[in-house]
């Protein structure tokens, strides 16, 4: 009978204790980079929604209010009259806006708009289901199309309650080519010189981390456009970057300058 070979056995278990140390580095090392990664999309998303916020507060506006839109495309195809009023009805309660009259319809040349406006004391409220003829591959196709617009008056804070909810709900509705605007405003009293106008923009810009663009000084209207990497959304313009848009103007009747934040630009339909 051959004698047990103890180095043999210690190789081997020295090899099992290394093994093991292996496998729980590694696992110890994915813990902590997927705390790590974790903790920076935390950090990401709480900096986009407050972030931009607490950077206008910092400009000491007065009358201040928050404006959001959201467009996507939502499908193609048949949508029945009572699907677009249940998507809409469905919509409202995500934001908690009542519908409490019936939905508007408009329909003209293969377009049609079903839609829901609100207006409360310190907000107004608009909901759209775009439905337009368009050709492709030459077959007439039917595309839908959601739009939601909401301000708040005497207030920025809540806007990016919504602006979670309503991202949020259009995400998991699967649409297409989503478009975020926010906008910011607010006056100051008086006619703001060209120096102080700079400084303002630069304040802004300064908060959220970007570098000015372009800079356009027309005298009633002095505009400003930015870039941060604090935002996802941007679009392209003279091959520069752009996601934030400030526009500061004076109005002589109230004699206040009106400063005006927006991401990634102002939408025509404000």
């Amino acid at each position: 009978m051959k004698g047990i070979d103890w180095n043999k056995i210690a190789e081997s278990f020295k090899n099992t204790i290394s093994l093991r140390r292996t496998k729980v580095t590694l696992y110890m090392a994915t813990v902590l980079w997927v705390a790590v990664a974790t903790q920076m999309i935390v950090n990401r998303v709480f900096q986009e929604d407050v972030g931009i916020t607490e950077a206008f507060v910092k400009t000491n506006t007065e009358e201040m209010q928050s404006s959001i839109e959201i467009a996507a495309e939502y499908r193609t195809g048949e949508l029945s009259a009572e699907d677009k009023k249940t998507l809409i009805c469905d919509l409202a309660a995500k934001i908690g806006l009542t519908i409490d009259k019936e939905i508007s319809i408009w329909e003209e040349n293969g377009r049609s708009e079903y839609y829901f406006y609100k207006r409360a004391k310190r907000a107004a409220s608009e909901i759209k289901v775009i439905s337009v003829e368009q050709e492709e591959d030459d077959t007439v196709v039917m595309k839908h199309f959601i739009i939601v617009r909401m301000s708040i008056q005497e207030g920025i804070a809540g806007i990016d309650k919504y602006k979670n909810i309503l991202e949020g709900t259009f995400n998991k509705l699967e649409v297409k080519d989503m478009q975020i605007t926010l906008k910011y405003e607010g006056n100051q009293e008086g006619d703001l010189t060209t120096i102080q106008k700079r400084e303002v923009a630069q304040l802004l810009v300064d908060e959220l981390q970007g570098e000015i663009a372009l800079e356009y000084d027309e005298g009633d209207m002095y505009t400003v456009y930015a870039y941060t990497g604090l935002l996802k959304e941007y679009v392209t313009t003279l091959d520069n970057k752009i996601n934030i848009q400030i526009a500061i103007s004076y109005n002589e009747v109230t004699n206040k300058t009106r400063i005006t934040l927006a991401t990634p630009i102002l939408s025509d339909s404000w």
